[in-house]
């Protein structure tokens, strides 16, 4: 019988809906439909569970990015280190404020970025590194602290899909001048579509409000004093993220939950190897992540398609940012500049993980995936 598990889905339970309900109702009745009270009550209470002092909502994690490079002065002529193993908003970011994007290959265990090849990348154009949380994987932090603070360089932290991860104990989003979070449907928490900046730095929070509010410190008819964009997020969307930022550390316990089941379960298919997470940090398993190695008896591509037959959607986290056509024609990238990660893209999937399956559903996965893998 072909059981229907799909890659990814936001959970609500009923009594969430009711409440959700119900403060929309509120807002709607109040005529205060964006950038009101309940935004910053989010503001506040995310700021609270990463453990900074300022948190700036906005309506996408890409906004979230581009502010931070904008806010930081990162212009025409300057180099950003972002991995390539990732999706390609960390890189358009940086052509967006008119800077280069500059590629690092990845960590054949954690599939994160490279720090020794982040120490090859940097030259004296560059400014900032970006790291990725891949899957939620926490980045080698101690590492690329220590390359950004001798290369006098700013650190800013990707965390779209690292929620409630942590570096040997400390959150995700703290190791930065500044990070980025995302809620889109897919992430560990969603408002529907929105993102958030978190900081230490209050003019750098500032600076972030009047960019997302077309360079306005104030609302109504206040002075333009920069450039500026409309990333305001709405008011039903902090009612949303109010909701779901309840459960965060809930949802969090329960992918790693089913992260072990699929850890213990994969352990007896020897062409299966699990993304790594080291020891002493916490994913917050935004995706699960596998890489197939040369004795998989089905390449990456045809395994994704005879699971989908059975019911099972699954995804490709990434196909490497260089490689894209756009970037080779920008760039002139060939295959082999970064191979860690081409291999990467080539033989990676991340299987279905969502806060509300259950372990039935794994344990479906794992066996069709026996069973698929054996008939091929």
């Amino acid at each position: 019988m072909i059981r229907k598990v799909p890659f990814s889905r936001p959970c609500f339970s009923d009594r969430d809906l009711e409440e959700i309900a119900s403060k929309v109702h509120d807002v709607l009745r109040s005529g205060w439909l964006t950038s009101g009270p309940l935004v910053g009550k989010f503001e506040e209470q995310f700021a609270d569970f990463v453990g900074t002092k300022f948190a700036v909502a906005l309506n996408s994690g890409t906004a979230a990015l581009h502010s931070i490079l904008l806010a930081l002065g990162i212009g025409e002529g300057d180099e950003v280190i972002v991995p390539t193993n990732t999706f390609v908003a960390t890189a358009n970011v940086a052509l967006y404020v008119g800077a280069k994007p500059v590629f690092v290959d990845s960590d054949p265990e954690t599939f994160n970025i490279s720090p020794k090849d982040i120490e090859n990348k940097i030259s004296k154009k560059t400014k900032a590194i970006i790291v990725v949380h891949l899957g939620g994987n926490p980045c080698d932090m101690d590492a690329i602290h220590r390359i950004a603070e001798e290369n006098d360089l700013m650190l800013i932290e990707d965390c779209a899909h690292a929620h409630g991860a942590k570096y040997r104990g400390r959150s995700c989003g703290t190791f930065g001048v500044a990070s980025a979070f995302s809620f889109y449907p897919t992430k560990v928490m969603t408002t529907g579509e929105g993102g958030m900046v978190v900081t230490n730095d209050q003019r750098l929070a500032e600076k972030i409000k009047m960019i997302r509010n077309h360079g306005r410190a104030s609302y109504g008819p206040a002075e333009i004093i920069s450039l500026g964009f409309n990333y305001r997020m709405s008011e039903i969307n902090a009612v949303l993220g109010l909701s779901q930022l309840a459960h965060v550390s809930e949802y969090v316990e329960t992918r790693n939950k089913f992260a072990k089941l699929y850890n213990e379960e994969l352990s007896k298919i020897k062409w299966v190897t699990p993304q790594k997470v080291r020891e002493e940090n916490l994913s917050s398993y935004y995706v699960y992540i596998v890489k197939l190695e040369d004795s998989a008896p089905v390449t990456r591509d045809k395994l994704m398609l005879k699971l989908k037959e059975k019911g099972i959607e699954t995804s490709i986290l990434y196909k490497p940012i260089h490689l894209q056509p756009y970037y080779r024609k920008l760039f002139g990238f060939t295959k082999g500049y970064l191979p860690v990660a081409e291999l990467l893209g080539e033989r990676t999937l991340a299987l279905p993980l969502y806060s509300c399956m259950s372990t039935q559903d794994i344990e479906y996965v794992v066996e069709t995936l026996k069973q698929v893998s054996g008939k091929v």
